[in-house]
């Protein structure tokens, strides 16, 4: 897929991306829509017929939603512009000019997209992915680079350009992915070959891989991103006239999409408009053909209103094809799980019309029957069958889950003595009250105390009640620390701490247990670049971490990394680093999930398709050892990477935004509001996996447990004392 949001992050050239952030009602509705149809021809170039058409479209659609202001690039559209490369910039800068904090940026790009050699060699495939203005021209022979096309990394730092004003973009490409060639009864499919323009990319290297990261989270604006396919099929054109009439031609995403916003009356999420996108692309099926094409989103603000507003309750509802429902382990669905049924995505929660149950769980589908209102999910207790379900049903949501988790904690102890505290301690009578308010089954997990087996170890300093799964490193306590202050609420770390661990439950039940015949389709390598003890600063020292880890991280520079197992022992200043290479041709999502001293979750997606270079995961991690006010403290951490397949017709299992529970402040409330929203989600992940044998070759009912494989690294972060004592660069025990 295309790399869009260059230095901010990917996104696909035959797909959609966006920026959206869900502030306060967005101050202006402001939109840019270009429509590239008729190339010269002496480029040899085919001409598309629907792009105008989509912009005509998306201009009457963006009126009645009360646009401000449009700017229309297109040929042959009354009254556009005519769609040049400076003409596209232009207006983009134009808008980045003209963009006000709270102000909602619809871009729109219908036409025909590429691929060229990446001249400035930041590509990890050594190709840049493009968009074709009209004023396009044949590559100089031997250059492999398209003049005037618009390059991934010019796209991203305009759209880059309107979200540091504090604007919202969402930015839609209507553009052709390479695929497989068929007999397509369809008008056309928008795809340029390279070789078209001069351009000599091996067949191989035409694949468009599914490489996509967000924009800079740092900038005020926030982004969402839909795209029209997968990189393994076409985008499309269609002739949507009554029979006996037309052509009329368009992009068959933007065609759904149009649809469906001219039929909402309210303002849902933008998971619910591409949930009912989705599901209207599935249905439209053409003579001889299987689906169509399949959308795939990116973006943190998924749970955002449509065009900006304010956050919405996270909603998730899964396509059903008779009994079977398009979710699975990897979404949190185990044998027992209460379902809604619905008629359509946009349907609200009270329009159910009817309840299923689940009975069998694969990886990525399951099985379901029809029970009666009032059944409660019971783990070996399933609800009576009440035949078939609905007809009419085309969607489910989860209801509820039977609760199958329970995190344990040790009563405290004294951190010198190693004694139990006594029952009548306040620290004691404070921690027992506190798991006794936790929310149980609402959070997909309960607490109890455990002083045999326990999960969480608790040790009380005099001063500070710590939790870890192991809460003290030679003698000094480490890991999440309470005070009693009565701005932090015991129960909410025990949250904290409960998601965390049931998270590194379900995880660890299946890292490791894959069989020499099962390898990972995508290869997984955790690697460490230590820094030098030396160029540390001693205890007690007046330290500035960020100046301590420029300066050692610039001694080791040059140092390679090694290869991190797991057990080893870190120190402030190391890094580590995660990279995947794709050893398949097929699709599969990979999520990178990394549980902190504090009990903080943080999480990095990537698709990989195909065979890839090595490539990073997620930005490398800086460790910072026992560092006041700072999210990475001192004591145990892990890290899982979970790969999973993704099914036809889904959306992509995108941990990232989801299962985070420390959160840094929003930019305003309705931005937290998404924020709780899609960790009130993240539950689902969390449980699913949990039923599954822990052997890779287990089978759940008759569905083979093949498409997740999961690794995990663990590791302690010393405390500087400590680090420097093993170092021998401090005396000490």
């Amino acid at each position: 897929m295309i790399d869009w949001l260059r230095g901010a992050g990917l996104v696909a050239l035959c797909a959609v991306t966006s920026g959206l952030g869900a502030g306060p009602v967005a101050a202006e509705l402001r939109a840019v829509l270009v429509g590239v149809s008729d190339y010269e021809l002496d480029i040899g170039l085919a001409d598309l017929q629907g792009p105008a058409n989509d912009v005509r479209l998306m201009a009457d659609v963006l009126d009645r939603r009360g646009a401000g202001s449009v700017t229309l690039l297109a040929d042959g559209v009354e009254g556009a512009a005519r769609p040049t490369r400076a003409a596209i910039l232009g207006a983009l800068a134009a808008e980045a000019e003209a963009a006000q904090p709270g102000d909602f940026v619809y871009i729109h790009l219908s036409g025909h997209g590429t691929r060229q050699y990446d001249p400035q060699g930041d590509e990890t495939d050594g190709q840049d992915e493009v968009f074709l203005p009209i004023d396009v021209a044949r590559s100089e022979p031997g250059s492999g680079v398209i003049p005037n096309a618009i390059v991934d990394e010019e796209l991203g730092a305009a759209i880059d350009a309107i979200r540091a004003k504090g604007a919202d973009v969402w930015l839609v490409l209507d553009s052709c992915h390479s695929g497989t060639g068929t007999r397509m009864p369809v008008s056309g499919l928008r795809f340029a070959d390279p070789q078209a323009l001069g351009v000599d990319l091996l067949p191989a290297e035409q694949v468009e891989r599914a490489v996509v990261a967000p924009t800079d989270a740092d900038l005020p604006g926030g982004y969402i991103a839909f795209y029209a396919a997968q990189s393994n099929e076409f985008a499309r054109e269609v002739d949507m006239a009554p029979e006996g009439e037309g052509p009329e031609i368009y992009g068959l995403f933007t065609a759904k999409l149009a649809a469906r916003l001219d039929r909402v009356e309210e303002a849902p999420s933008f998971r619910q408009l591409f949930q009912a996108v989705l599901a209207d692309l599935n249905d439209t099926t053409l003579s001889g053909m299987g689906k169509l094409q399949t959308p795939a989103w990116e973006g943190t603000l998924i749970d955002a209103q449509l065009f900006g507003g304010e956050a919405t309750e996270s909603v998730q509802r899964f396509a059903l094809r008779g009994r079977q429902v398009a979710a699975g382990k990897v979404h949190g669905l185990t044998e027992g799980t209460l379902l809604a049924l619905y008629a359509d995505a946009f349907d609200p929660p009270e329009a159910a019309i009817g309840q299923a149950q689940v009975t069998r769980t694969g990886a990525t589908s399951s099985r379901l029957q029809a029970v009666a209102a009032g059944c409660e999910p019971r783990l070996a207790a399933p609800c009576a069958s009440m035949g078939a379900l609905p007809a009419e049903a085309r969607f489910a949501q989860v209801l509820a889950r039977p609760l199958d988790m329970t995190v344990r904690l040790a009563p405290p102890r004294d951190l010198a003595t190693g004694v139990p505290l006594p029952g009548d301690h306040p620290v004691t009578l404070a921690l027992a009250e506190a798991v006794a308010a936790s929310p149980g089954g609402t959070g997909g997990y309960a607490l109890a105390l455990d002083p045999e087996d326990y999960e969480v170890e608790t040790l009380h300093d005099g001063t500070t009640l710590w939790f870890g799964p192991q809460a003290q490193i030679g003698g000094q306590a480490v890991g999440l620390g309470w005070t009693g202050a009565p701005d932090v609420p015991l129960t909410a770390l025990l949250e904290r701490i409960g998601k965390a661990e049931t998270l590194a439950r379900v995880m660890g039940g299946l890292a490791g247990q894959q069989s020499l015949l099962d390898i990972s389709p995508v290869r997984i390598d955790s690697r460490l670049r230590a820094a030098r003890p030396d160029d540390l600063m001693p205890p007690g020292a007046q330290i500035d971490i960020f100046a301590e880890c420029q300066d050692a991280l610039f001694s080791v520079q040059d140092d390679p990394f090694v290869p991190l197992d797991g057990g080893e022992d870190l120190k402030q200043c190391d890094s580590v680093q995660v990279r995947v290479q794709g050893l398949s041709q097929r699709l599969y999502d990979v999520n990178r999930v990394h549980i902190d001293s504090q009990y903080c979750i943080h999480a990095q997606y990537m698709p990989v398709e195909g065979m890839t270079a090595p490539v990073g995961l997620g930005d490398d991690m800086t460790i910072c050892a026992d560092c006041p006010g700072d999210q990475y403290t001192a004591g145990a951490e892990r890290l899982f990477t979970i790969v999973t397949e993704r099914p036809s017709n889904a959306e992509a299992l995108v941990l990232e935004g989801r299962v985070e529970n420390c959160f840094a402040p929003s930019r305003d409330a309705s931005r937290s509001g998404v924020a709780d929203a899609a960790v009130s989600r993240a539950n689902a992940f969390l449980q699913g996996l949990a039923q599954t044998p822990h052997t890779r070759g287990a089978m759940m009912g008759a569905t083979p447990v093949s498409e997740i494989w999961v690794t995990r690294r663990d590791w302690r972060v010393l405390p500087r004392a400590q680090a420097l004592r093993q170092a021998g660069l401090l005396a000490g025990p």
